[in-house]
C-alpha cells in the first residue's frame, strides 16, 4: 500500500532527524591548554562565555580570571536593567552562597583583634539568642565548627522573601520562624552544610560588634580592600543589577535576612579585588589567620572554612559556589600559584555557567583534559541528551502505530470514540483522560512562567537546562501521541488487503 509505504518512509526520516539534532546540538566542551598564554586563555574564555549567554538565554554576566596574580580576563556582557542599563564593572550581582567565605573574613577580622576565640562555644558570644537544648552538648559548637560546617547546627539553606511575604524583622526573627535553629548532630563529628551556622555567626558578629552586619563587614573587609560597589543591604546599592527570568524578563529580587550564608551583593571589579587579597590578605588579615581558612575540617578533607578544597599538581584549589534564585555565582582561587577564576550572573539560567565556563578554566590549572574535569557534568549533559533522543524516538513510533494503523484502516479518528465492548472503551477513555491531563500538565509546567522558570524555583539550577529543553518537546509528543491513539476508534478489520490496496 502506498500510503502505508509513506507513513513509515515519514516515521524513518522523523527518527533519524531527531536522532541527527541530538547529536548534532550536544553540548560542546572546550579545554584549555595550561601552557597557553594570558592572550589565548582570555580569547578562549571570551568564546565560551559567549556561546553561553546566547545559547542559554543568560540576561547579564560579570566574570574574570587571574593568572600569577595578575588579572588575565575582565568580562562584562550583557543588561544590569531591562532598559539595556549595561553590566559593567560597578555592577553588583548576589552571589548567594558565595557570601559565606565574606562572613569568614568577617569573623577572622574578630580573631584577629582578640574579641572572640574561634575555638569557643559560639553561645558564649551571643546575647540575643540561646541554642535550644538537645540531646548534644551546646558547648561544642565553636565558632571555628560553625565556619566548618561541623558545627551540627540544621538549616541548609535560606530561601528570599518576596515583598508580599511577611518578612522577619531581623536575623533573631528569622532563626524562630523560618525553622527553629537547633542543634541535629554531634558537633565535630561530620560534615553537614548549614546555612544555619551561619546565621548564628551572623549574630555573633553583630553582638560582638555592636554594629549591624552589613556595616562591620564594610568597615572591616570591603572598605580597607577598596570595595565599593559591595554590600548586603539592596538599597545602598545604587549599582545593583535587577533580577531576570529566563525570559530575559525584568522580575522582582527576593529579599534575604540570612545576609552572612546568602545576601552579599558584589561588583565584577571589587570580585578581583576580593580574590587578590586571598593571595596575602591584602593588608585585612595577616597570612596566619587566612590560612586557618583553607585549612580542611574535622568533618572532611575536602572543605575548610566553608571553601571546597582540591588538590591539583599546581596546588591547593579552594572555592565556593552560590545560587540563589535567579542569581548565580562561582569563585575558585589558587594561592599558591596567583590562579583564579569567578562568573556571578543575574539570570535563571546563569548556573549553566558552571557547566561551561568553569569547566574550561579549570581544565588549564588543573592540568587534566575537561572530560576528565568536569567529567560528572559531561555524563550529565549526555545522558539527558540520550534520554532526550529515546524518548523522540518512542514518539515517532506511536506515531507511526497510529498514522498506520489509519493508512491501514485498522484505526479511525471520531468525535466520539467507539470501542469493542463498553468495559474495554471506558478503560480506553480513564487513560486517555489520564495521559491528557499529565500532558496539559507538563506543558503548563515547562512552558509558562508559572512553575519552572521562576525566579523562586531552584530546580533549573540543578540541570543542564539546553540539554533539558530538548527532552521536552520529545515528552510532550510521546504523551499527545498515547492520547491520540487512546481516543481513535478501532477500524473495520474485515477490510481485505486487496480492497486498501485498490483504494491506493
Amino acid at each position: 500500500m502506498r500510503m502505508l509505504k509513506l507513513v513509515r518512509l515519514a516515521a524513518a526520516l522523523a527518527a533519524l532527524g531527531w536522532i541527527a539534532f541530538i547529536a548534532a546540538d550536544l553540548r560542546p566542551f572546550t579545554g584549555i591548554d595550561p601552557d597557553a598564554s594570558p592572550a589565548e586563555m582570555a580569547d578562549e574564555l571570551d568564546g565560551v562565555l559567549d556561546r553561553a549567554m546566547r545559547r542559554y538565554s543568560i540576561a547579564g554576566v560579570a566574570a574574570g580570571a587571574l593568572r600569577d596574580g595578575e588579572v588575565i580576563w575582565s568580562a562584562r556582557r550583557g543588561a544590569a536593567r531591562a532598559d539595556g542599563t549595561p553590566v559593567t564593572g560597578q555592577t553588583a550581582f548576589n552571589l548567594g552562597s558565595v557570601s559565606k567565605p565574606v562572613t569568614v573574613w568577617a569573623v577572622l577580622t574578630l580573631a584577629r583583634d582578640g574579641r572572640i576565640d574561634l575555638d569557643a562555644p559560639v553561645q558564649s558570644y551571643l546575647t540575643r539568642f540561646t541554642l535550644p537544648e538537645s540531646e548534644f552538648d551546646a558547648s561544642g559548637v565553636t565558632v571555628r565548627r560553625l565556619l566548618q560546617h561541623v558545627g551540627g547546627i540544621n538549616i541548609h539553606g535560606y530561601g528570599g522573601y518576596s515583598p508580599e511575604e511577611d518578612q522577619p524583622a531581623d536575623i533573631v526573627e528569622l532563626s524562630q520562624t523560618y525553622e527553629p535553629l537547633q542543634l541535629v548532630h554531634e558537633p565535630g563529628r561530620a560534615s553537614s552544610y548549614s546555612g544555619g551556622g551561619y546565621v548564628l555567626l551572623q549574630m555573633m558578629i553583630e553582638d560582638v560588634s555592636g554594629q549591624g552586619f552589613d556595616a562591620y563587614v564594610r568597615e572591616q573587609v570591603f572598605t580597607p580592600l577598596g570595595m565599593e560597589h559591595s554590600g548586603f543591604i539592596e538599597a545602598d546599592l545604587p549599582t545593583r543589577s535587577a533580577a531576570f527570568n529566563y525570559y530575559r524578563r525584568e522580575i522582582e529580587d527576593l529579599r534575604d535576612v540570612a545576609l552572612a550564608a546568602a545576601g552579599v551583593y558584589m561588583s565584577g571589579d571589587d570580585m578581583e579585588a576580593f580574590l587578590l587579597a586571598h593571595l596575602g590578605g591584602g593588608g585585612v588579615l595577616p597570612l596566619s589567620w587566612l590560612d586557618q581558612a583553607f585549612l580542611p575540617s574535622e568533618g572532611t578533607p575536602n572543605i575548610g572554612m566553608s571553601y571546597t578544597r582540591l588538590e591539583t599538581p599546581g596546588g591547593l584549589l579552594i572555592g565556593h559556589g552560590g545560587n540563589n534564585s535567579s542569581w548565580n555565582a562561582q569563585i575558585y582561587i589558587r594561592p599558591e600559584t596567583g590562579d583564579g577564576f569567578y562568573f556571578m550572573t543575574n539570570a535563571t539560567s546563569g548556573a549553566q555557567l558552571d557547566f561551561d565556563l568553569s569547566c574550561t578554566w579549570l581544565s588549564a590549572v588543573r592540568e587534566r583534559p575537561v572530560e576528565q574535569v568536569c567529567d560528572e557534568a559531561f555524563e550529565l549533559t549526555h545522558q539527558i541528551s540520550l534520554g532526550a533522543g529515546l524518548v523522540g524516538v518512542l514518539a515517532v513510533l506511536v506515531g507511526y502505530w497510529l498514522f498506520a494503523g489509519l493508512a491501514a484502516g485498522r484505526r479511525r479518528l471520531c468525535v466520539l470514540p467507539k470501542g469493542r465492548g463498553p468495559l474495554r472503551l471506558i478503560g480506553r477513555m480513564v487513560l486517555f483522560v489520564l495521559t491528557l491531563v499529565l500532558t496539559l500538565g507538563c506543558a503548563w509546567f515547562f512552558y509558562t512562567n508559572s512553575v519552572m522558570w521562576r525566579t523562586q524555583v531552584i530546580f533549573i539550577d540543578e540541570i543542564p537546562v539546553d540539554e533539558f529543553e530538548r527532552l521536552l518537546p520529545a515528552v510532550l509528543a510521546l504523551l499527545t501521541g498515547l492520547a491520540l491513539s487512546l481516543w481513535s476508534s478501532p477500524g473495520d478489520r474485515a477490510k481485505s488487503s486487496a480492497e486498501l490496496s485498490r483504494q491506493d
